[in-house]
């Protein structure tokens, strides 16, 4: 047959280049018909411009357009008509009446107060958190007014009524992730429509071509990849200042180290807000020291004042403290202390003393270190008991360092970490050689800077404090830094302005040159979790045009295909080639849950922080997920209705079964896994295609984990114990194929304890595998 023949109709190519274009198409309709505002609802939506003022006590009238969840905000920083009101943070008694002009009557104004429902707009200019909650069942005029519970009548304050922001971004977000979800389906939707069209037409004109098989799936995998979205390799990633909300990805390594009269202040900023990053100078008065500032006014990142004050902080997950209201009040947020110390404070033991003097906040979500000109240091977090703890660096020469672990509570944080071991072992190598100088210092920084696309050092800042001299290195670029006289610059005082706007020309290009670097890369890893996704859909569609070709059904082959992508494809060619393939299949089959479980435990340990924080909840997210996931939703189910046996006793008669597979299993996922996982982490960051390459990552540890789960197979089938090859194999309907039977516990004695060796050697081989990989990082 010659190559017009193999080739598909015209007819036929044309369709299959409508297909996929005809839905982005209709993609994009969907879109804007369902969610016409989709790119600026949210900023609508919570934009606290939309709230109605109310100066209190006081009343206004408000009209409300439509029924929902509205809330009553407190601002406690406002501006009203011109007028500045500034108050304590913490809101006082009010009673608050909303009633209808047309009816007369009261609508419950229920008292919520959520600090972390909040708003800061212009630069906190307005700065509000919510106190009260109102249900809205009728749309209409309402007089809403507030008086102070205990009747008094100043100070004057101001609260705010409109939407309540949380209740309207959970309703934006389920509207955008209905309309993502079914623009997503229609375009894989289509792709696989016009892959199956091109492969159907090339199979009929040419059965058992390979060449044009493989030419097809090439085809189907570009379609598929085709109008995925990828982020523009110039597009700058930012947070905007001010967020209520930490990203978990945010870090910082600090230090302090002294040798005789030499001391040395360090430290990495690693977050994703690349360009909101300034310097600006408060030159201080004769009641107050001067100081210079890193980072924005609201989020202060670094200070150091004219004395040799310096401080700095670690992001920590939010705890509570004990506020103690009979000392000093603390105006304004938390940055407003870090600067009230440096302005009031000239040592460590000032600053100790400051802080036991004054009331805190209600909670803590960082760690604040300080270090003088002497040498001292300390480090202030919320110890276990909620009170604030106080750690010290030992008098004299020494070092003391903080990441982003509490030092009083390292179970508050991210611990272990490696930034803190690596900066340890090289500052104390460096105190045996007596080598401090500014650059030695500054190399300690350099070790343990991070550069993902998620998480990237911004500025480094080492202070010599008895020369009063800061070295600024903007973006990881330690050969070209910057110094700064503190005494210079209180005198000089000059204008705030971006921290990149100090650095010569060449070093912001060069800086600039580096980031597109990193960003560049992102894309490279976005694509891979694309070609994935295309790569598990070409096997699924190769799975239903093969059997359909051999006159088989794909049954339950689809499922594991569709979870195990070309893994799961190779699984069946072998099954489906080779007779004595019982103990393979039932690997197969077993290695299904374990993928979706692994990938479901790594996305809650990243967006549940009490999870890395607690031990028992590791293992019972990594371990008890795949469990529950292999036993309870995928072993019970599948087999009690293949079997038409009751739910219950499939559960109990696979239970010792599913405990033996799910060790040895998660041995493999997690001695591969979790180093690959680490390097890819340290590598792309994270995005909203990460957990594609997880489940890319996890599938290949299932192939190692499916080495340990083969020996044990082989030996339950030559002892008649069978499950997934009864469904799997093709047995031609033979009489018992649906035929179940699993060894009981007193069977598995010893496979059970051998699953348990498996499992730790496992653990420890992910473990040691993930340290070798923890502090790699590419520029």
């Amino acid at each position: 047959m010659n190559r017009r023949e193999r080739r598909p109709p015209g007819w036929i190519q044309v369709v299959a280049v409508l297909i996929p274009i005809l839905g982005c198409l209709t993609a994009m309709v969907m879109v804007h018909r369902w969610f016409p505002g989709l790119p600026g609802t949210l900023g609508f939506e919570t934009d606290p411009d939309n709230l109605t003022q109310v100066v209190v006590p006081g009343s206004q009238e408000i009209t409300f357009t439509e029924a929902g969840a509205y809330g009553v905000y407190y601002e406690y920083r406002s501006v009203v008509n011109g007028v500045v009101y500034a108050a304590s943070k913490t809101p006082p008694a009010l009673a608050c009446r909303l009633t209808s002009r047309d009816t007369g009557d009261d609508i419950q104004v229920a008292p919520d107060y959520v600090p972390t429902n909040c708003y800061s707009v212009n630069d906190r200019e307005r700065v509000g958190a919510l106190i009260g909650s109102i249900t809205m069942d009728r749309p209409g005029a309402y007089i809403f007014s507030c008086q102070y519970a205990h009747g008094g009548s100043e100070p004057d304050v101001v609260v705010a009524v409109g939407p309540n922001f949380v209740w309207e971004f959970f309703d934006i977000a389920a509207k955008t992730i209905v309309t993502a979800t079914a623009g997503v389906a229609v375009l894989v939707g289509s792709g696989i429509l016009a892959a199956v069209i091109l492969i159907v037409a090339v199979a009929r004109r040419r059965r058992g071509s390979g060449v044009a098989m493989a030419a097809c799936l090439m085809v189907a995998a570009a379609t598929l990849s085709g109008c995925m979205p990828a982020q523009a390799q110039g597009a700058r990633r930012t947070v905007a200042p001010g967020a209520c909300c930490d990203s978990p990805f945010q870090g910082c390594t600090i230090f302090t180290v002294s040798q005789g009269d030499r001391v040395f202040f360090g430290g990495n900023g690693d977050w994703i807000n690349f360009e909101s990053n300034y310097y600006w100078v408060d030159p201080g008065s004769d009641r107050r020291y001067g100081a210079i500032y890193f980072g924005v006014p609201d989020n202060v990142q670094q200070g150091f004042n004219e004395k040799g004050l310096a401080y700095d902080a670690n992001g920590l997950p939010r705890v509570p403290v004990h506020t103690h209201p009979g000392r000093k009040p603390i105006y304004r947020g938390h940055s407003s202390s870090f600067i009230q110390i440096l302005r009031e404070c000239a040592t460590v033991e000032e600053v100790v003393a400051w802080v036991r003097e004054h009331r805190w906040h209600q909670s803590m979500h960082y760690q604040m270190h300080f270090a003088d000109a002497t040498g001292d240091a300390v480090v202030i977090s919320a110890g276990p008991d909620g009170q604030l703890a106080f750690t010290r660096k030992p008098e004299g020469d020494g070092f003391l360092v903080s990441t982003n672990f509490n030092l009083a509570n390292p179970l508050n944080g991210s611990y272990p970490c490696w930034r803190y071991d690596r900066a340890e072992a090289l500052l104390r190598e460096m105190e045996i050689k007596d080598e401090l100088t500014a650059e030695r210092a500054a190399s300690v920084l350099d070790a343990v800077h991070v550069a993902s696309p998620s998480s990237f050092t911004i500025l480094s800042l080492v202070g010599d404090l008895p020369q009063g001299l800061v070295y600024v290195y903007l973006f990881h670029q330690f050969d070209v830094p910057i110094v700064l006289n503190v005494a210079d610059e209180i005198a000089r005082a000059p204008d705030p302005g971006p921290l990149r706007d100090l650095f010569p020309p060449a070093t912001v290009s060069r800086v600039d040159r580096a980031y597109e670097r990193l960003m560049a890369r992102s894309v490279r890893c976005n694509r891979l979790g694309t070609a994935w996704l295309g790569l598990v859909a070409v096997s699924l569609v190769a799975l239903l045009l093969l059997a359909r070709s051999r006159g088989q059904a794909p049954g339950l082959w689809a499922l594991v295909v569709a979870v195990l992508g070309p893994v799961g494809l190779l699984f069946w060619l072998f099954a489906a080639g080779e007779r004595r393939a019982s103990a393979f299949v039932e690997v197969a089959g077993d290695l299904v849950p374990y993928v979706v479980g692994m990938v479901a435990a790594l996305l809650a340990a990243v967006r549940v922080p009490a999870i890395g924080q607690t031990s028992s909840l590791q293992l019972l997210t990594f371990f008890g997920l795949p469990l529950f996931v292999g036993l309870i939703l995928y072993q019970g189910p599948v087999l009690a209705l293949a079997t038409e046996r009751g739910y219950m006793r499939m559960l109990w008669e696979r239970l010792p079964t599913v405990l033996v597979s799910t060790n040895l299993a998660l041995a493999g996922l997690l001695a591969v896994g979790a180093p690959l996982v680490k390097a890819y982490l340290n590598t792309c960051g994270f995005s909203t295609r990460t957990a594609l390459m997880w489940w890319a990552i996890y599938v290949l540890g299932a192939a190692a984990g499916g080495l340990p789960l083969y020996g044990y197979h082989t030996w339950a089938v030559r002892q008649g114990f069978a499950a997934w090859s009864t469904l799997l194999l093709d047995t031609s309907g033979a009489a018992g194929a649906t035929t179940v039977s699993s060894p009981p516990w007193r069977s598995l004695s010893f496979w059970v304890v051998l699953s348990f060796v498996a499992l730790v050697t496992g653990i420890v081989l992910g473990a040691v595998g993930s340290n070798a990989v923890e502090g790699l990082h590419w520029s």
